[in-house]
């Protein structure tokens, strides 16, 4: 499969396959937009950079800005599960396939879910050990417990740790209190930007090596100048990732 990056939008729970940005007018300031982009691969990535290209004629690239997110928490990746052995203290109210996910959070927000793990408990004394990276900048994690694979209800949060520095749970398979994971990513702040932007220039980008399920985070924005015209010129750019 090799190295597979996925785009976000700025809440990071919505896949992007391309941008269509609002009209804009020349010589006017613009808003600009976050986006997340995501390691889904089965390969750590080497050192990556994200830089603007042009697209065909258009020099829509001359005209766009990034700069990397350093303010917003990134969600918690390489999260494992580990089963115990039979007789080991579990209460798990049934056996068969338990799912999990990990989020972070801080003063602001908590993070968008993680890849999750999925464990077969097929004794219920046996216990189920997480393991995970930690979060830069995050004060502590939420941990969510499902039976239904891919469905988390409104009381599926088994834990919260208040520790940042925190990487591993273990879970006896006791209930679960209120709570349902994510989906949007609020800890640089809420809709409708979900944070400030960090100074933005033209690339290329430098979001370092991204690990098997890791996130990265940047803003982009069009600087458009006075008198440009689109006539003939749609002012497309596209976005390349290189590795090195």
């Amino acid at each position: 499969m090799g190295l597979i990056l996925k785009h976000f939008d700025k809440t990071g729970g919505g896949q992007l396959t391309s941008k269509a940005w609002p009209d804009a007018f020349a010589g006017v300031a613009q808003t600009a937009e976050k986006f997340w982009v995501q390691n889904v691969g089965d390969r750590d990535s080497l050192n990556l950079a994200l830089s603007l290209v042009q697209a065909g004629d258009s020099d829509g690239s001359a005209m766009m800005r990034i700069g990397l997110d350093t303010a917003t928490v990134r969600p918690p990746y390489g999260l494992a599960a580990t089963l115990s052995a039979a007789g080991a203290g579990g209460v798990f109210g049934a056996t068969g396939v338990y799912e999990y996910v990990v989020t972070a959070f801080n003063a602001t927000g908590e993070t968008q879910a993680g890849v999750p793990v999925s464990v077969n408990v097929d004794v219920t004394t046996k216990k189920v050990t997480l393991t995970w990276q930690q979060s830069p900048d995050a004060a502590g994690y939420y941990i969510y417990r499902t039976a239904t694979p891919g469905t988390y209800g409104a009381s599926t949060r088994r834990a919260t740790i208040n520790s940042g520095s925190s990487t591993t749970y273990v879970d006896d398979g006791a209930a679960c209190a209120a709570g349902t994971p994510a989906t949007e990513n609020t800890t640089a702040g809420g809709a409708p930007n979900y944070g400030t932007p960090p100074s933005l220039g033209a690339g290329p980008l430098n979001l370092g090596v991204l690990k098997i399920g890791q996130w990265a985070c940047y803003w982009a924005n069009r600087v458009i100048p006075a008198g440009t015209s689109e006539a003939g010129n749609p002012r497309q750019s596209l976005r390349k990732f290189i590795e090195s």
